[in-house]
């Protein structure tokens, strides 16, 4: 898991729950990312503006 005191915000890993059923909503940091996902879902450059980040989606 990852605290993020900033947002009050804690991470838990879908990984690490093996009976929950994971559905993403978004790719945060797309702008780094090596392996491109076509898949239909926004790409974030970097974060939401309302997490502090530019809020720029990135095309697929």
């Amino acid at each position: 898991m990852t605290y993020h005191p900033q947002w009050g915000l804690m991470d838990v890993y879908a990984a690490t729950i093996p009976d929950q059923i994971f559905e993403p909503g978004i790719h945060v940091n797309y702008g780094e990312t090596v392996l491109r996902m076509v898949d239909g879902l926004p790409k974030m450059k970097d974060f939401p503006s309302e997490m502090g980040g530019s809020g720029v989606t990135l095309p697929e």
